[in-house]
């Protein structure tokens, strides 16, 4: 795969005239030879015609060279050849076409360095043809044994002509012969023009061939991170969407939806937020890059993070916006799983915060009256008052009593925290639970009148004694404390509609509910500004009752009672069990 002498320097972009006739006007072969030289011109000029045709329609550089190669071939009837490029990084040269080489040969020439010393390398270097008559005259050149390359010559006689697009050497295609062999001014012209033209297209087709490599690992890219492409024209309302949009939002392939339909699929809570987003992209340039929600035809629902750009109008065409989208829905189930725990752990840090103020504030003031009342009796218990004993009895049992609820309430308290809230589901006779927590709660505040009204027939809830005793002593201690001395607190129970259940309602004659807080007094710590300097507490109570209610499959809310008072409604599941007790 060698060359020759040293060539006649010219233009390395413009091919050669044809050439003038070698044999003179006086000559008597003059007539014949201009014939044959004239014919042997139009074959030529047919062939590069016929050339130029074939490479207007390939893209594939192999295909190019095979076209080039192939012409040069018939053209100078050569049995050897070859096309060949500078690889990406421009340091070496890497064969495209052979013809005539056995495979040894072609091997030891696939890719050779650019600064090696050969016919091959030389011409890409400098830019201009090489033509050699003969292997001696070649190694006048290149002395440089073949072999060195890999394999021994086949060749005498070779042309190497350079390919060149825009004053840059970008390959050469060469011929050869077994024979020795003088390359014509008629077969330097046409090797010349041919190169020219084959240049253009190689060119071509490697940058098509570059471009689609390009697009193809894109597409690669996209479609291993689940990401798809998408364009909306405004003007008709029409998407353009890849194979992986389609999937994206669970649909098969097929006709796009339009502008219109495809916001229907978004979730209501995003719609005018992305369509918002998208006309601001169209009107402004500005980025397009939003997060929202999709609803699928299985009804399942995926987050979607969709990043798109403006691309303005050109040559006739409308502005349209272009971009793509990719599914983040795992990654949003982990920000909000870590939301979650992030806003546990700041509960629970609020949660110790306030339990260690009920612990100096609420525990405090019933442990030091029982410590101190305790403290007296013992010492003084047979020169105290029979009067003053019994009163100072009395402040002992209630601050005990006041000690067992809030350290009862507490408990409740720690198990929700550790999630370890476990309540049976036995049947529990209301009015027997209601009667009891009643009597114990008038004995308590005899100041407070309590009515109890209980529908006949009721039926058996689920749940666990020892919890609703909890949550019904909550309530009605609550209620007497803001009704106040001399104030009633009643107790309604009667069947819930629809689930056979059972509500229970007390009403106090206190000072009330805001509607803004019959759901803030049920939150942890939660004291009303309003009454919270008149009326003692630690924020527990509700939350606690709540927090049994949903345990035992039911669930509670505050009302502001008409008239005044407030309304603590309580709906408990009826039990499975029908046992009238």
């Amino acid at each position: 795969m060698g060359t020759d002498l040293p060539p006649r320097r010219r233009s390395r972009n413009t091919p050669p005239s044809p050439p003038a006739s070698a044999v003179g006007p006086g000559d008597p072969a003059h007539a014949v030879s201009s014939r044959t030289a004239l014919e042997r011109l139009a074959d030529q000029r047919l062939r590069l015609q016929v050339v130029a045709a074939a490479l207007a329609e390939s893209l594939d550089p192999d295909e190019v060279a095979a076209h080039i190669l192939e012409a040069a071939c018939v053209v100078l009837g050569a049995p050897l050849g070859w096309v060949a490029a500078t690889s990406a990084d421009g340091a070496a040269v890497e064969m495209l076409r052979t013809t005539g080489y056995d495979v040894e040969a072609v091997a030891a020439w696939a890719h050779v360095p650019l600064d090696l010393p050969v016919p091959m390398t030389e011409v890409i270097r400098t830019g201009q043809p090489l033509f050699h008559a003969s292997a001696a005259a070649r190694r006048v050149d290149f002395p440089l044994p073949i072999g060195a390359a890999g394999t021994p010559s086949v060749t005498e006689a070779s042309a190497v002509v350079p390919l060149a697009f825009e004053g840059r050497t970008t390959g050469a295609v060469a011929v050869a012969f077994p024979v020795i062999h003088e390359f014509d001014a008629d077969e330097r012209w046409f090797l010349g023009a041919l190169a020219s033209l084959g240049s253009q297209a190689l060119e071509r087709a490697r940058l098509f061939a570059a471009l689609r490599d390009r697009d193809e690992r894109l597409r690669f890219a996209l479609h291993a991170s689940g990401t798809g492409t998408w364009e909306w024209d405004p003007a008709t309302n029409g998407l353009e969407w890849s194979p992986e949009v389609f999937e994206l939002h669970g649909l098969p392939e097929g006709p796009e939806p339009d502008f219109g339909a495809w916001l229907a699929m978004l979730d209501p809570g995003d719609r005018s937020r992305i369509e918002a987003a998208m006309a601001a992209c169209l009107r402004d340039g500005a980025t397009y890059d939003e997060e929202f929600r999709v609803s699928r035809p299985d009804g399942t629902s995926r987050w979607l993070h969709s990043v798109g750009r403006l691309v303005p109008s050109a040559g006739g065409r409308p502005a349209r916006l272009m971009g793509t989208s990719r599914d983040i829905t795992d990654r949003r189930f982990a920000e909000e799983q870590r939301d979650r725990y992030l806003e546990s752990e700041r509960n629970a840090a609020r949660l110790r915060d306030a339990f260690i103020g009920v612990v100096s504030h609420e525990l405090r003031t019933p442990i030091t009256t029982i410590f101190g009342g305790t403290r007296v009796l013992a010492r003084r218990w047979r020169e105290m008052d029979p009067q003053a004993r019994d009163e100072l009895l009395e402040d002992v049992v209630g601050e005990a009593d006041r000690l067992y609820r809030l350290v009862e309430d507490l408990l409740v308290l720690t198990r929700v925290e550790r999630g370890s809230l476990d309540v049976g589901d036995e049947p529990i006779h209301l009015g027997h639970v209601l009667a009891s927590v009643v009597t114990s709660e008038e004995a308590r505040t005899p100041g407070v009148r309590f009515n109890v009204l209980v529908a006949p027939g009721l039926p058996t809830v689920a749940g666990e004694d020892a919890y609703l005793e909890q949550i019904m002593r909550n309530l009605l201690a609550n209620a007497a404390k803001y009704g106040g001395e001399g104030s009633s607190v009643t107790v309604e129970a009667r069947r819930a509609g629809g689930d056979g259940g059972v509500e229970i309602r007390v009403l106090d004659e206190g000072p009330g509910i805001d509607e803004a807080e019959t759901e803030a007094v049920f939150d942890l710590f939660y004291r009303s500004p309003r009454t919270a300097g008149r009326v003692a507490g630690a924020g527990i109570g509700l939350f606690v009752c709540r927090q049994l209610a949903a345990a035992m499959g039911g669930h509670i809310h505050a009302e502001r009672a008409e008239g005044g008072g407030a309304s603590m409604i309580v709906m408990l599941p009826r039990s499975e069990v029908d046992d009238p007790g």
